[in-house]
């Protein structure tokens, strides 16, 4: 793993495995209703794109994405996933010369190969959603900022400028971790002036710079987005408070195991202990406690910030907004393994990883499913009569079906209970999303049917399901 030529063939081998689970297939399950959103966002013109994602919660970088390539590629589950899988192998990619950075080539391929077997990586790079483009961009920042504090040249600073746009547009909480490496190294910059007298000689402090060029091109977005967290405060997020078995469900989803997030979290801490007895690696310019106070920064950043605001505001923490400091978790811990054991520990850790996260690698490959929409879509198709029209009922899930049906005017959308009473309805089924066992039987009644007119159920969350009730003909 130490020769050049070596490393170049072990890291196409990673990059193709990493191919490999997230290409095969990607149409297993169907869209959910986020990705059919993200599909009916971005398949108008550029304007109406950039006006529908700003009333929602998110920057526009990846719905552009879609617009762009869905001229191209089409519209079809495998088409809107597919750059989410190209990114997350992207992803992979860039975690050996980030790790390389912090620890070497073997700890480099280590970390990339921990990233490919990753089965929350994994499962959000075949979503036709932005987490894929989260967790690269993150990436990518963080090595453009490595490679300024290492040596800032003109490449590099311009390389973390826009990687650093690129993230901020990615996902809202690209914005925790952006500012939380902002905070690590403007102290890097404050300690260097302190030293030298000089801002020229600090390389943090070009940094800085650099990342202020990327606020300036997030601006205009960012002021959408302080206008739309006033209203998500008024009208609350759909998120549980964080408590306890909460943050275990989290730190389950993503890891895979509870053992192996204690494992590499433990793993993590011991390697910026480590880095405060090493404050010069060898061979580099780069500090070895600068480069692991900034990983940690981008890694831990995110989550505590979050956890903090979701206890004194409202809940936002959630799993897969995590998938940006997810990599950073495990770069720290290979740092760290390869610090303790050079090359053998790296390679203990992968193997104790692919064992603990196994079962849910295989899950999220053969097993896990999302929502049923093209199941009950096609369940509709195949019972209905030509003049028969559907009611769907929660109205917000509207995205997902008229992706699958694809005909103009195919349903009607109700928002509320009232909307299933109208007298002049002629709709005779009803389709209930996503709701409580009451919720469902009071729609049910109020469209005039029974419980035991249901005539198909799919997968979808809540009790409901994805239920398809059949109105008995009138007497």
């Amino acid at each position: 793993m130490s020769g050049r030529p070596g490393h170049l063939v072990l890291l196409a081998l990673i990059l193709a495995v990493a191919a490999l689970l997230r290409l095969y297939d990607l149409d297993r399950t169907s869209l959910w209703y986020d990705e059919a959103v993200s599909w009916s966002q971005s398949k108008g013109s550029l304007g109406e794109l950039l006006e529908a994602v700003a009333t929602d919660n998110y920057p526009p970088l990846h719905n552009v994405l879609l617009w762009v390539t869905m001229p191209v590629l089409g519209n079809s589950e495998t088409a809107l996933r597919l750059p989410s899988a190209m990114l997350g192998i992207f992803a992979v990619m860039l975690m050996a010369p980030i790790g390389t950075l912090l620890a070497g080539r073997s700890a480099g391929l280590a970390a990339a190969a921990l990233l490919a077997l990753s089965p929350f990586h994994i499962w959000y790079s075949t979503e036709a959603r932005m987490y894929a483009l989260l967790a690269a961009t993150g990436l990518l920042f963080l090595l453009a900022t490595l490679k300024v504090l290492q040596r800032p040249t003109r490449f590099w600073l311009c390389a973390l400028a826009l990687g650093g746009a690129l993230f901020l547009y990615s996902h809202i909480y690209a914005l925790l971790g952006f500012a939380a490496v902002g905070l690590a190294c403007a102290v890097c910059a404050l300690r260097d002036v302190t030293r030298t007298k000089s801002v020229k000689e600090s390389s943090a402090f070009q940094a800085c710079l650099a990342m202020a060029v990327s606020t300036l091109l997030f601006l205009p977005w960012l002021v959408i987005l302080a206008n739309r967290a006033r209203s998500v405060a008024d009208e609350g997020f759909w998120i549980a408070y964080p408590d306890l078995p909460f943050l275990k469900g989290l730190v389950f989803n993503i890891a895979g195991s509870l053992t192996l997030f204690w494992l590499l979290l433990a793993l993590a801490l011991i390697g910026l202990l480590l880095a405060l007895t090493l404050p010069k690696r060898a061979c580099s310019s780069l500090s070895n406690l600068q480069a692991v106070i900034v990983c940690s920064a981008y890694t831990f950043g995110p989550p505590l910030l979050a956890y903090l605001y979701s206890v004194l505001v409202q809940p936002i923490l959630f799993d897969r907004y995590l998938m940006a400091a997810w990599p950073g978790l495990l770069l720290l811990a290979v740092t760290a393994a390869q610090r303790l054991l050079p090359n053998m520990a790296p390679l203990a850790l992968l193997v104790a990883t692919l064992y603990l996260s196994f079962p849910e690698l295989k899950f999220a490959l053969l097993d896990k499913i999302r929502p049923e929409w093209r199941l009950i879509a096609q369940d509709y198709q195949s019972r209905r009569e030509p003049e028969d029209r559907l009611m769907l009922y929660k109205g917000f899930a509207a995205p997902a079906l008229a992706y699958y049906l694809r005909e103009p005017k195919a349903f009607t959308a109700a928002t509320t209970l009232e909307d299933l009473q109208d007298p002049g309805l002629t709709d005779r089924w009803l389709l209930v999303a996503h709701c409580d066992n009451t919720e469902t039987a009071a729609a049910i009644k109020a469209f005039s049917a029974r419980e035991s007119d249901s005539v198909s159920q799919r997968f979808g969350w809540g009790a409901s399901g994805l239920r398809l009730v059949k109105r008995p003909e009138p007497n």
